[in-house]
């Protein structure tokens, strides 16, 4: 018996590797072959991949419709924006540069909260406890804190759904944030904001 190796051919992994950047992914699967010596053995065939069909997919031309969604390339750019401008404050607000009601537009209550618990963590764990300063002045505030956004990638997941990453350099480190910005009422909010 005979084993052959065959590599499926995925119409749609040179469009994943080439957005992500990653290689091509290669599958291998074994098909038992009789009949051939290994000297007249058939050379590697491509075959096409299978079609899996689910059956809890809707059907019809609206599933055809959102298989081909494309987004809008001016939603891309605002979203792109936002994801800039409301990381760079998330990190001015927990660097006390910025008041967080400047927060409030763009954060939903869920963010809003959480941003608000973290942010007054951060400014207890650097506040001087009271008592301990033995006489001396506590340490300048620096008035300023610069932060640079570096990079930032966005990704639609549906119609008003996109999900971002950013990254962000401030004086001594870099740190990374990951958003969900949805269409809500006419309005971009943040749905999800995770900063690290």
């Amino acid at each position: 018996m005979t084993t052959v190796i065959t590599f499926p051919v995925h119409e749609d992994a040179d469009d994943l590797a080439a957005a992500s950047g990653a290689p091509r992914p290669l599958t291998v699967q074994r098909i038992a072959v009789t009949g051939y010596t290994p000297q007249d053995a058939p050379p590697v065939k491509l075959l096409p991949r299978p079609v899996t069909v689910d059956s809890r997919a809707p059907a019809g031309p609206a599933a055809v419709e959102a298989a081909h969604w494309q987004s809008d390339p001016a939603d891309d750019s605002r979203v792109d924006a936002i994801a800039r401008s409301v990381t760079q404050a998330a990190l001015e607000v927990l660097g006390g540069t910025r008041p967080l009601q400047q927060m409030a537009r763009w954060l939903d209550p869920d963010s809003y909260e959480r941003l608000q618990l973290r942010a007054n963590l951060v400014r207890s764990r650097n506040a001087a406890p009271a008592g301990r300063t033995g006489g001396q002045l506590p340490a300048p505030v620096r008035l300023h804190r610069q932060v640079v956004i570096r990079c930032c990638r966005i990704c639609p997941v549906s119609e008003g759904v996109y999900e971002a990453s950013v990254v962000a350099a401030e004086q001594n480190r870099v740190r990374a944030a990951a958003l969900r910005i949805e269409l809500r009422r006419g309005l971009w909010k943040i749905t999800a904001l995770e900063i690290g």
